[in-house]
């Protein structure tokens, strides 16, 4: 069998005559595996992104293999080194504001390779990738997700994006809820859960689905990258102190702002002696 290195994920992904629905789903669920791999054995990779992950092609098999593990450390261990180094959409939220990296972080970068794949484009690709963006994640937006996109690939991806860690699936959850996406677009043999669920994956990953998708992927003009893209390579990003700031600031603004709206309903204007007066005269008329 001839192996072939076909570099980084994101370059392989512009070539559109490698991906099919069933390969995008094969090649997710091994990274699924991987990425479950690494939170096993206890740790966090840290910089969970597209050009972090490697394609190798055995035959008709696209193999992916996660690479980079500069920042990957123990799950249960703080850095020695504060300094956060990224590349921005592929942050969390939390870990943008200084909170330390964990298996959950890894898994919000998860959903972004799923956008990367699913778009041909990366993230947040019109905009600076800068505070301005940074303080946007933090406030809860989002890159849009194509129409196209089948409804399970969408809502998981979302999953993977929520502001609250816990919520997010872990990697053993992408890794089984991907693999049965994975055994019934492969057409193996399948277990009840998977009959129960076959019909809705087929129809959601369609062969009209696919082609509307492969349609949009050659109108895509890849957005030129911005000196502040820096190539899409990890950089040091310097934000949580101005992050904190800003969003401390914001939601004061907004709880004084309730608070003051909420008394003026609670406490209504005490009426004056005369206005009381007034109205037991009026009482006895």
């Amino acid at each position: 069998m001839k192996f072939q290195n076909l570099g980084n994920l994101r370059e392989s992904i512009k070539k559109d005559h490698i991906l099919n629905w069933r390969r995008i789903v094969n090649i997710l669920h091994n990274i699924s595996y991987g990425l479950s791999t690494i939170h096993r054995e206890n740790y966090c990779h840290g910089d969970f992104q597209t050009s972090n992950i490697l394609l190798e092609s055995y035959g008709n098999y696209l193999g992916p293999v996660i690479s980079d593990f500069g920042l990957c450390r123990p799950a249960d261990q703080s850095s020695i080194d504060k300094t956060l180094y990224g590349v921005l959409p592929f942050v969390a939220p939390e870990v943008l504001r200084g909170i330390e990296f964990t298996k959950a972080s890894d898994v919000y970068g998860f959903g972004m390779v799923m956008l990367e794949i699913i778009c041909g484009n990366v993230p947040f690709a019109d905009r600076d990738y800068d505070i301005h963006l940074a303080l946007d994640i933090c406030k809860g937006e989002r890159p849009p997700i194509p129409e196209y996109t089948p409804e399970p690939y969408a809502a998981l991806m979302k999953r993977c994006w929520d502001p609250i860690p816990t919520k997010r699936p872990t990697a053993q959850e992408l890794y089984r809820q991907i693999g049965d996406w994975d055994t019934i677009l492969s057409k193996f043999e399948l277990n009840d859960k998977q009959i129960a669920i076959k019909l809705e994956i087929e129809r959601e990953f369609s062969q009209e689905r696919e082609d509307m998708w492969k349609e949009a992927r050659l109108t895509i003009n890849p957005h030129p990258l911005k000196h502040s893209q820096n190539s899409l390579t990890s950089k040091r990003l310097e934000y949580s102190k101005q992050l904190n700031q800003l969003l401390d600031k914001n939601d004061t603004t907004t709880y004084y702002t309730t608070r003051q709206f909420d008394m003026s309903i609670c406490h209504p204007k005490l009426k004056t002696k005369e206005e009381i007066s007034q109205e037991r005269e009026d009482k006895w008329k």
